[in-house]
């Protein structure tokens, strides 16, 4: 293979490393057609179902939810001779809720706007990929960052460049793009109406990998609209004025030591006079853990975050917990019902000051089947805490509880599994949960 290719197949798996791009599917079935080029199928689904027994202390609702759901995704990519390639991926997801339609109406829906089938465009883009090093893409793309403390499995309508340089022991790669993340015009949101304009993101970062050195480093700038006559109007949906984020990350394994660290650091003085914005004004998060390889079949963890001044933290980050985030942005976690992070001082009753933290044992006993053993304990300041008294339905002083979580997943062929998972969390988190994936990838 020549060193131009090499390039080339690097370029990609740096930025699918770097960016959380890389499928659950690692193959998938190619076609070549003559004056066409390659065609590559695959598809993946899950069943979840779920049981959630929330606790007198969780805002004091004492309800159990609990339900089912199904996702299938196809994934069809064309790519030619001259480096150019359309990625496309349908996805397909609902919650069980009983018949939709009427038996003789096919497409009528039987519960009217509420709980219908959801078939959505997950992935469109095209990309062109050169021997040089480049790599362009425009269109719907997945976006991650940070091993999900910033953003984990996310969807953006984004104008991404890239150029890869080899070095001696591994590659950078240097990144710039651009994301519309709210369009007045055309989006449907139901605050849209009161929306004072776009929201766009522009971003610069640098990936690499040196001699098992996994690094990252981001600058974002989130550029909004203000919204004076807030509540009457708002900015957009993410209530988002402006702020700089700057997140870095940075990950290795020495032998049987592993670590890996990320942090999010927003600068904004859109709230200096009014706190109407999230993330305006500055702000920090933080996580830091580290495994001991005991065995080859036994792991230990350890992890530890914290935030300041209502610092930004990924809804997908695996906290430990299947009740606190642990949910990526396009795999809806179901059992999830506390969040650790802040949207900045907003004026809400959101996180402001807090540290979680856990201990995590994984035992392998084979390579079919594996148990995830973990405790720790969230404390979690709020804003807004002192209007607990005036509005107890609405604001708590803080959120603080110790949890406990168990797993279990067994691997019955490559790429098809069963996990069952169960957590429990006390004091102002008060919530059990119960959850059962099945997991079936074709390709």
């Amino acid at each position: 293979m020549s060193n131009k290719k090499i390039g080339t197949k690097l370029t990609v798996l740096a930025l699918a490393c770097s960016l959380g791009m890389m499928s659950s599917a690692l193959y998938a079935a190619t076609v070549e057609l003559d004056d066409v080029g390659k065609i590559e199928f695959k598809a993946d689904a899950y069943v979840k179902a779920y049981n959630v027994d929330n606790g007198e202390g969780n805002f004091n609702t004492g309800e159990n939810v609990k339900g089912a759901q199904s996702r299938a995704r196809f994934t069809l990519n064309l790519t030619n001779e001259t480096g150019w390639s359309i990625n496309t991926r349908m996805l397909g997801f609902y919650d069980w809720a009983g018949d939709r339609r009427h038996s003789g109406g096919a497409g009528s829906d039987y519960t009217s706007d509420e709980n219908i089938d959801s078939l959505s465009l997950d992935l469109a883009y095209l990309q062109y990929k050169g021997d040089d090093g480049w790599l362009f893409r425009f269109g719907r793309q997945e976006a991650s960052w940070g091993y999900g403390f910033n953003i984990m499995d996310d969807r953006r309508d984004r104008a991404l460049a890239m150029k890869t340089i080899m070095t001696d022991g591994g590659y950078v790669g240097l990144i710039g793009l651009y994301d519309l993340r709210f369009s007045e015009d055309f989006s449907q949101n139901s605050l849209t109406t009161l929306s004072t304009g776009d929201l766009h993101m522009y971003a610069l970062a640098a990936i690499g990998n040196q001699s098992g050195w996994d690094w990252g480093m981001l600058w974002a700038y989130f550029d909004g609209e203000s919204a004076p006559d807030f509540p009457s109007e708002v900015s957009n949906p993410y209530f988002i004025d402006y702020f700089h984020n700057i997140s870095p990350y940075l990950g290795k394994t020495i032998g049987d030591f592993s670590f890996k660290t990320s942090a999010n650091i927003n600068l904004s003085d859109a709230n200096d006079e009014q706190a109407n914005y999230f993330w305006g004004n500055d702000s920090w998060a933080a996580f830091l853990e580290a495994g001991y390889q005991i065995t080859p079949e036994f792991q230990l963890q350890v992890q530890i975050a914290a935030i300041g001044d209502g610092g930004q933290v990924g809804r997908g980050w695996d906290s430990y917990s299947m009740l606190i985030n642990s949910s990526p942005r396009n795999e809806i976690n179901p059992t999830r019902t506390e969040f650790f992070g802040g949207l900045g001082n907003f004026n809400g009753n959101t996180g402001k000051d807090g540290t979680i933290y856990g201990l995590r044992a994984n035992w392998n006993p084979s390579d079919e089947l594996k148990f995830t053993f973990a405790m720790g304990r969230m404390e979690l300041d709020l804003y807004n805490a002192d209007k607990h008294d005036t509005l107890p339905d609405y604001y708590r002083d803080t959120t603080y509880g110790t949890f406990y979580d168990v797993k279990a997943l067994y691997q019955f062929s490559p790429g098809n599994s069963i996990e069952v998972r169960a957590g429990h969390a006390d004091e102002d988190i008060d919530d059990t949960a119960v959850m059962t994936t099945l997991r079936v990838s074709f390709g």
